[in-house]
């Protein structure tokens, strides 16, 4: 925005306006500037801002309608009545306990992730007897599968896949259960030093709210074929703000959005089993006990990044890669100070700490069969006074996104201290 539209006349006027010592003349001057030219410069204001608000929705970003919010609660604090967050999975808010695995979440960086991962197993002590039981550490698949399901939809409401910030889902991970051990038994597990970092009952949510829906179709004639256009109604004046994926396990051949209205184009006359994904994106809505970072796939928005993603062109310079690690920072501020190219043979040996963008890897694209892309190196240092375990998550969301825009480099990278 140009600095000339923050300029206030009105206090201008007012200023020069005493230096007029005659009160008649200041009186006459105040009615000519401030009820004659005031209102010039009001109209001219309101045609300034009407031209901004119109080179703006030329320059739309559909892809804003379908942003990822993901946060994590204890489940006792879950509110079903909050209108913006979900769980991921409805069964985390179901009362009756799963008798094969119990959840936890890890709340470390990266490399203390990674160790725990590689834990095969945890022992606990069942309260009622005494007794010794091992349970197996496994990576949660339902939120996998939760994921998997996401981008499924995407493709078939041929929506353009963003990726999601996976930093939470990430972290967490399933107790194996023994067989035989009743689902309301209480355990001690035996931590061994991760006491700090492990959380039980927490649950992952979302901004996605899944509804069954009935349509309302007519039939379109067409020269060879027909087509019918099956209309979904959203209730609140809002609703066309948001993101909308339709799963009906038919081929969608389109989607159209209006007020209030999802249109969706098919080759069936009648759709069964339907339900509407509705990813919100208004403010997120506050509840007691929601008080853990908020992760996202938010771009940040302004003209030059929606002129650059209309006309499809990413220069790859150092200055416009700044521009992108900016742009997906989020709330976690980070700066790119370089990058170097290294070789495949040479790998990333010797190299600490290193972070790779594979957060997405759960969409099952596998550009290169075998991997013999050079790998783009860069170095990334923590900004701003901001310090949690999730920094370095975020890195790693910022290389899974340059991954999709430089495919013939393996994008890597590692935190610089400052």
């Amino acid at each position: 925005m140009m600095d000339e539209k923050k300029f206030d006349y009105e206090n201008y006027i007012q200023n020069r306006l005493r230096e007029i010592d005659d009160l008649d003349e200041r009186r006459f001057a105040k009615e000519l500037l401030l009820n004659g030219l005031g209102s010039v410069f009001a109209w001219t204001e309101a045609k300034y801002e009407a031209l901004e608000q119109r080179v703006q929705k030329e320059l739309d970003f559909p892809g804003r309608r379908f942003y990822v919010y993901m946060t994590i609660a204890e489940k006792k604090d879950y509110d079903p009545i909050n209108t913006f967050w979900f769980p991921v999975c409805g069964e985390d808010v179901a009362d009756k306990r799963s008798s094969t695995y119990r959840t936890v979440y890890l709340m470390a960086d990266e490399k203390e992730r990674r160790a725990f991962q590689q834990k095969e197993s945890v022992e606990g002590i069942l309260k009622e007897s005494g007794k010794r039981v091992s349970f197996q550490i496994r990576r949660s698949a339902r939120y996998l599968d939760s994921m998997k399901r996401l981008y499924s939809l995407f493709v078939l409401n041929h929506i353009p896949w963003q990726g999601v910030h996976m930093g939470h889902l990430e972290r967490f991970f399933d107790l194996i259960a023994p067989e035989g051990l009743l689902p309301d038994a209480e355990v001690e597990f035996l931590w061994d030093g991760w006491e700090k970092q492990v959380r039980e009952d927490m649950i992952p949510l979302w901004n996605i709210e899944r509804t069954a829906a009935g349509t309302h179709e007519y039939r379109m004639p067409c020269i060879d074929e027909v087509f019918y256009e099956h209309f979904f109604y959203l209730s609140d004046g809002t609703a066309w703000e948001d993101g909308c994926l339709i799963d009906t396990g038919d081929d969608i051949l389109s989607v159209r959005y209006e007020q209030n209205k999802v249109v969706l184009k098919t080759r069936q006359q009648s759709l069964k089993d339907i339900a509407i994904y509705r990813m919100h994106q208004e403010e997120p809505a506050a509840s007691f006990g929601y008080r853990y970072p908020v992760l996202s796939n938010v771009r940040e928005d302004h003209l030059a990044a929606r002129y650059l993603h209309q006309a499809g062109n990413f220069l790859q310079t150092p200055l416009e890669l700044g521009r992108k690690v900016k742009e997906l920072a989020g709330e976690y501020e980070v700066a790119l100070l370089g990058y170097e190219l290294l070789d495949r043979e040479k790998g990333t040996a010797g190299v600490d700490g290193i972070l790779f963008g594979d957060m997405n890897a759960f969409t099952g694209v596998q550009v290169f069969s075998e991997d013999q892309r050079n790998i783009l190196l860069m170095q990334f240092q923590k900004r701003g006074s901001r310090t949690d375990y999730l920094y370095e998550s975020q890195v790693r969301y910022i290389l899974s996104q340059l991954q999709a825009e430089f495919m013939e480099y393996r994008c890597a990278g590692v935190m610089v201290e400052a």
